[in-house]
């Protein structure tokens, strides 16, 4: 699982569009992205979010 949501942060995706479709503020995939939240310190419900979002656009990301 955090394989694939290290994909999905170190993507071109926007956050903008990340948060549109799993409501996780674009704050925080930012905070994600710039390294102020580390991957194993997100909350898991965001974790599954993430994961599902990589797993329904794996096509866009790989």
């Amino acid at each position: 699982m955090k394989e694939e949501i290290v994909k999905l942060i170190e993507s071109n995706v926007t956050g903008y569009k990340i948060h549109k479709e799993t409501g996780i503020p674009e704050s925080t995939i930012s905070r994600i992205r710039s390294g102020k939240i580390e991957i194993g310190s997100i909350r898991l419900d965001n974790a599954i979010k993430l994961h599902d979002y990589y797993i329904n656009h794996k096509h866009e990301i790989d």
